[in-house]
């Protein structure tokens, strides 16, 4: 996947931005685990997290520190798993720009973490920009 081509270079839907500053962003997934799952997105193409400057890569771990600070208080989650994937081939995820997820959890969800097309839970741009405004009314 090209720079050109990658949806995360190239985003648009601002109404799902939870988060912004001059080295990435973070949105509502497009298809989450669960409500509130957010994603952080470096703003230059990276594919995985070894190829992040290590000022980039502490700068995404103190905004995920703060924005899972503001989904807990938007939600009241059980538990938040943080996660990553450190892509070595195509293929493996359907975006290969790096992300760090951000994902609710709670006792009742009974959820296995399921990234497979069957799963595929697009919420809508309307629901997703619901859980943007909640999340970013409680950033601090």
């Amino acid at each position: 996947m090209t720079k050109e081509e990658c949806i995360f270079c190239n985003f648009k839907d601002k109404e799902v931005l939870v988060y912004d500053d001059n080295l990435c962003y973070a949105i509502i997934s497009k298809d989450p685990i669960n409500d509130y799952h957010v994603l952080i997105i470096p703003k230059k193409h990276y594919k995985n997290f070894i190829e992040l400057p290590d000022k980039l890569a502490s700068h995404v771990f103190l905004v995920a520190k703060k924005i899972s600070k503001a989904v807990r208080e938007s939600c009241n989650p059980d538990a938040i798993t943080h996660l990553f994937d450190d892509i070595s081939k195509e293929g493996y995820n359907l975006v290969t720009h790096y992300k760090f997820h951000i994902i609710p959890r709670f006792k009742r969800d009974l959820l296995m973490i399921d990234w497979s097309p069957l799963h595929n839970k697009n919420l809508g741009i309307k629901a997703r920009s619901k859980f943007a405004n909640d999340i970013k009314r409680r950033l601090r």
